[in-house]
C-alpha cells in the first residue's frame, strides 16, 4: 500500500517551519556590543558542533569501507567511491562560497560603512548552508516514511524540528541590531528551512546513499566557510570572555539537541519485517531481514540503525549452518542482481528443519552477528 502524499508534506512542514522560530531575534533594537558577540558566538558553537556531526559521520562510514576491504581481501572501489564523493562535495560547498563573494559581494565586506548590509550577506550565506545540510535531514525523514517507519519518521521530523529551531537563532544572531526586514528573514527562512521539507518529498519517492554523501558534504563545505566568517566578526567585536561563553552555550545546545534525536530514536526504533522475512538487531550495528528462498538460498537485507536500507555491494556477509555443531557448514553472501539484499547458497544435501542459521556482516574489523531459526521454505521465493 503506497504511502499518502499528505505525510510526508506534513512531516517535512513540521521539521523545516520551525526554523522561523528563531529568527525575530533579529528585529531587537539597541543590542549591546557584548550581546551580539555573544549571539555571534553561539551561533559559531551551533555551526561547529554541525560540522563536527557531519564530518564525523561521514569519514567513519569511509573508514569502515576501507578497513572492511582490508579485513575481507576484497578492493577498496567503494571507499574510493565514497572518498570522492566526500572530496568532491567538501571542495565544492568551501570554494562555491568563497566564489560567490568574490563574484558578487566585491570589496563590500570589508568597507566600514555598510555594516547593515554586510549582516545581511552573512546571514544569507549561513541560510545557504544550512539549507544544504537540510535537505539531508529531509532525505531522512522521507526514507523513514515510505519505508513503512512510520513513528520513526514522525520522532526523526519532530527532532530536526527541535535542532532547526537553533538554526534559526544562527542565522539571525548576525543581523542583531540591524532590523532586518521581515521579508528578508521570510527569505531567509525558505531558503534554510525550505529544503528540509524538499528533501522529505524526494526521500519518500527515492534515495540514493552516494548523493546523501555528496550534499552531507557540500554542507560541511559551506559551514567551515561560514565558521570562518563568524569567527572573524567576533574577533571585530571584541567581547572578550562573553565570546567563549558563547561558543560553549551554542555547542552544547546543539549537542544536547542532537543526543535527544538520537535517544528517541534509539528507544523507538522499528522492530518488524519489510518483506515477509525473519528480523532480528545485530549488536544495534545493523537491522537484519532473512529469507529462506527456494533452491536452499538465503536472501537477506540489511539496514542501518535508522532502518534505512543499505546497498548490498558496499557491505560484505557471510552465513553459519548449525554453529553450535562439532562441524559447522560456512559460506558467503554476494550481492544480488537488483543490488538491494544479499545472497547465500546453502549445502544441496541440506536436510534439517527448521534452519539454524548465524549470518553476519562486517562492521569495520568485526563481524556483527545474528542467529536466527527458521523454517525451510518450498514456496516460490520473495525476490523482488
Amino acid at each position: 500500500m503506497t504511502p499518502h502524499l499528505s505525510g510526508p508534506w506534513l512531516l517535512g512542514l513540521l521539521a523545516g517551519g520551525t526554523i522561523f522560530l528563531g529568527l525575530p531575534i533579529a528585529r531587537f533594537s539597541r543590542v549591546s556590543s557584548k550581546t551580539k558577540a555573544f549571539l555571534n558566538a553561539v551561533s559559531t558553537g551551533i555551526l561547529i558542533f554541525l560540522l563536527v556531526e557531519i564530518t564525523g559521520h561521514l569519514i567513519e562510514e569511509i573508514e569502515e569501507l576501507v578497513e572492511s576491504a582490508i579485513g575481507s581481501g576484497g578492493n577498496l572501489s567503494a571507499a574510493l567511491r565514497y572518498g570522492g564523493l566526500f572530496a568532491l562535495g567538501f571542495s565544492a560547498g568551501l570554494l562555491s562560497l568563497v566564489y560567490f563573494e568574490k563574484r558578487f559581494l566585491g570589496s563590500i565586506k570589508d568597507q566600514e560603512t555598510a555594516p547593515a548590509r554586510k549582516a545581511k550577506q552573512l546571514a544569507m550565506m549561513i541560510a545557504v548552508g544550512l539549507g544544504l545540510h537540510n535537505l539531508s535531514e529531509g532525505l531522512a525523514i522521507g526514507q523513514g516514511y515510505v519505508g513503512g517507519a512510520m513513528q520513526l519518521a514522525w520522532l526523526m521530523a519532530i527532532g530536526f524540528a527541535l535542532h532547526n529551531a537553533t538554526e534559526g537563532f544562527g542565522i539571525a544572531a548576525p543581523l542583531s541590531g540591524h532590523r532586518a526586514s521581515w521579508g528578508f528573514l521570510g527569505t531567509a527562512g525558505l531558503i534554510a528551512g525550505g529544503p528540509t521539507f524538499l528533501g522529505t518529498l524526494i526521500g519518500s519517492g527515492w534515495t540514493n546513499k552516494s548523493v546523501e554523501i555528496f550534499c552531507l558534504a557540500l554542507a560541511a563545505g559551506t559551514i567551515l566557510y561560514i565558521i570562518g566568517e563568524l569567527l572573524h566578526l567576533g574577533r571585530l567585536l571584541k567581547g572578550e570572555a562573553i565570546v567563549e561563553m558563547g561558543l560553549l552555550v551554542g555547542f552544547f545546545v546543539a549537542m544536547a539537541s542532537d543526543f535527544t534525536i538520537s535517544a528517541a530514536m534509539e528507544m523507538n526504533a522499528p522492530h518488524a519485517p519489510r518483506h515477509g522475512g525473519y528480523f532480528g538487531d545485530a549488536n544495534d550495528l545493523y537491522h537484519y531481514e532473512l529469507i529462506p528462498g527456494t533452491d536452499n538460498r538465503l536472501l537477506l537485507y540489511v539496514n542501518d540503525q535508522m532502518n534505512r536500507p543499505l546497498e548490498a555491494s558496499t557491505l560484505q556477509g557471510r552465513w553459519t549452518l548449525n554453529p553450535d555443531s562439532s562441524a559447522p557448514t560456512m559460506g558467503f553472501f554476494t550481492p544480488s542482481r537488483e543490488g538491494n539484499f544479499l545472497v547465500g547458497e546453502l549445502p544441496g544435501n541440506f536436510r534439517n528443519d527448521p534452519i539454524h542459521v548465524r549470518v553476519e556482516v562486517l562492521k569495520g574489523t568485526a563481524w556483527a552477528p545474528m542467529e536466527f531459526y527458521v523454517p525451510r521454505k518450498s514456496s516460490k521465493s520473495p525476490e523482488k
